[in-house]
């Protein structure tokens, strides 16, 4: 499945979580993957970074994380299909923000989780599209050892751009 349009998802700040707190800017570095891939004419959205919520529970900033992606996913109106890439805490997450694309019909051609952790076994129907784990400038950890078990494609590099260009050129 061709994708339409490259969406990088804004980091989830998950209570208990600090994975995240290892980068310094993580809006440059996506900043920096938009230009890159814009250059190269793939066609990208940024997602903002979602209000901060101040609730410590799980549950809620999950929600909170997921409705804010969901509800600016449909504001844009990205071109169809998505790949669909998360940073950090983010990729845990995936799973029901791929669900969420269903409702207002825009498929999802694949999935990308880059330095981060990865959903809970579980759910029969995903992933419904294809899963890359990429461990970048030498992050190394259980996350990237599950998805390898799970059989995802799994890409070890110093550039992240790179990657999702040629994730974006194979599909």
């Amino acid at each position: 499945m061709t994708i339409g349009t490259v969406v990088l998802l804004p980091r989830a700040h998950l209570p208990g979580d600090d994975a995240d707190a290892v980068d310094s800017d993580p809006a440059a570095e996506r900043r920096e993957i938009a230009a890159e891939l814009l250059a190269h004419g793939i066609k990208v959205y940024v997602v903002p970074d979602a209000p901060d919520s101040d609730d410590d529970d799980l549950r809620h900033a999950t929600a909170h994380w997921v409705a804010h992606n969901a509800m600016t996913l449909t504001a844009a109106q990205p071109e169809k299909p998505i790949m669909l890439v998360a940073f950090g805490a983010a990729g845990q997450l995936l799973a029901a923000l791929g669900f969420s694309q269903k409702a207002p019909r825009r498929p999802v051609a694949s999935y990308v989780v880059v330095n981060g952790s990865i959903p809970k076994p579980g759910s029969s129907d995903w992933p419904d599209a294809p899963v890359t784990y990429i461990s970048a400038h030498g992050h190394n950890s259980e996350h990237l050892r599950q998805a390898e078990l799970r059989g995802w494609s799994v890409e070890k590099t110093d550039d992240v751009a790179a990657t999702l260009r040629s994730i974006v050129r194979d599909s």
